[in-house]
């Protein structure tokens, strides 16, 4: 939501202080001064102390950036850009916070579906913003919609400790015992609900240390057998199902190691920028983020400028698209999910959903610099409307990321998860500073929505995909 209010405030702001489009993009653009900044220590410190406490940090450092805005406004633009820069260091902790409790509390064969709920919140949120933002600003001028941003982000921050989010989810504790009966049990049962319940088993969990190991089946069914002190019991469990319980052995087995590291051993940096699969992530985040931000931040104007609407119509078109983003969320998590237990490669999955995430927008955004019109005079409501459906299903394939780029780094390193997402973060605010300035300047000099906004976007997703598609992988990584 403090990402979208400046992108509908800035044109009665630009209307109000005499902007040009050049200062537009300046003032759009200094929030990711701030946000580019944080990616990296942000990863370290959620690494180090947590993500619960970082992530209550972050959204109350932003909601008093918003708070200033309206003042600095009026004191010139240096003060405000540095009001937003303030904005984007607090909002810079959120991504690897929310990562670095994903990682920590969420098994592998649900992660798609569980980053793709926290993500999505993004586009929820831009979507509120958009809907409060055009009729709060014409009814208490410009002004009102910070103050009411900041408001929220206070409540949320005296809410955000009654939800515990320090306490460690039992079923992927990091450090539990692999071997033990408890560990076999937690495995048995993920592994119960991921194939439907419907394991025909029988165990008897008394206290005992524990082997597990495959025995011999007949018929339909593999054996399982588990030695409990001198005896042993017998599972009968379907071959996919004994798939299953080995593969939440193994992640319990994972995580046991990755607590027992000693944390003074510091993050691998080196390791980091050697490794390819790495510098994909990276890159396809920074050119995802390119058409992302540049078109958050520049929506508005080009409804209000290209097809002469004014601000309460233009917040409401901009939403439009973001609806899309929010609507095709819970399709996304749930169908890359899927496919990994029906046997797709991890790696195959984030790629063909990265791509469709990359391919599908450029192709939208090419038919747009086609279609926009040269004067807004020559926009008919049919033009309009076409517009808007093209951006909207650009959007929606766009939320396939969710189950791509965005999850590529707890594949790559549960344990320093953040910490790559400090990384990629980085590069992917950079776009924020340059795409969102560059736009303006661009329209400017001369005067082509197409110029200025899609055609570098489509450029930027085709790369995008061509890299990711070469170098992208989701084993895990040798230094993790």
């Amino acid at each position: 939501m403090d990402k979208v209010n400046m992108s509908v405030a800035v044109i009665p702001m630009a209307a109000d202080l005499g902007w040009s489009a050049t200062d537009r993009g300046l003032v759009s653009s200094s929030f990711f001064w701030g946000y580019a900044l944080t990616q990296i220590p942000a990863g370290w410190i959620s690494t180090t102390v947590g993500g619960a406490r970082v992530l209550q940090a972050g959204v109350g450092l932003w909601s008093l950036g918003t708070l200033l805005a309206p003042a600095a406004a009026h004191l010139g633009l240096p003060a405000l850009c540095a009001s937003r820069a303030l904005v984007g260091l607090g909002e810079g902790f959120a991504p690897s916070a929310a990562t670095s409790v994903l990682a920590r509390q969420v098994p592998s064969a649900e992660r798609s579906r569980a980053v793709s709920t926290v993500w999505g919140g993004l586009d929820v949120g831009s979507v509120a913003g958009l809907i409060i933002a055009g009729p709060l600003i014409r009814a208490a001028g410009w002004p009102s919609v910070f103050y009411l941003f900041a408001a929220l982000g206070g409540v949320w921050c005296l809410a955000w400790p009654a939800f515990r989010p320090e306490e460690e989810d039992p079923a992927v504790k990091v450090g539990a015992d692999a071997g033990s009966g408890a560990a076999v049990r937690e495995a048995i049962l993920d592994a119960r609900i991921a194939a439907g319940s419907d394991l025909e088993s029988t165990i008897d969990f008394d206290d005992a240390s524990s082997a597990v190991a495959p025995g011999n089946g007949s018929g339909d069914g593999a054996g399982w057998r588990q030695s409990l002190g001198g005896g042993a019991v017998q599972l009968r469990l379907p071959g996919r199902h004994v798939e299953l319980v080995q593969q939440q052995q193994q992640q319990q087995q994972q995580q046991q190691q990755e607590g027992e590291q000693e944390r003074d051993g510091g993050v691998p940096w080196g390791a980091f920028f050697s490794s390819r699969p790495v510098w994909a992530v990276t890159v396809a985040h920074f050119c995802f983020n390119w058409g992302y931000y540049t078109l958050l931040a520049w929506l508005p104007s080009y409804f209000e400028a290209a097809l002469g609407l004014d601000v309460r119509d233009s917040s409401f078109l901009t939403l439009i698209p973001y609806v899309a983003m929010v609507v095709m969320t819970p399709v996304v998590g749930p169908t890359a999910d899927g496919l990994v237990k029906r046997g797709w490669p991890l790696t195959r999955v984030r790629k063909a959903a990265q791509g469709i995430a990359f391919v599908g927008p450029a192709a939208c955004m090419a038919a747009c610099a086609a279609l926009t019109p040269e004067t807004p005079a020559a926009a008919g409501g049919g033009t309009a409307a076409l517009l808007v459906g093209l951006l909207s299903v650009g959007f929606g394939l766009g939320a396939w990321s969710r189950a791509g780029l965005y999850c590529n780094h707890q594949d790559l390193s549960p344990k320093y998860a953040s910490a790559l997402l400090g990384i990629t973060n980085t590069a992917g605010a950079l776009p924020g500073v340059l795409g969102v300035t560059s736009a303006g300047y661009l329209l400017d000099t001369t005067g082509s929505w197409a110029l200025a906004l899609f055609l570098p976007t489509v450029a930027c997703q085709l790369f995008g995909a061509a890299f990711y598609t070469a170098f992208a992988s989701s084993e895990r990584q040798h230094w993790s």
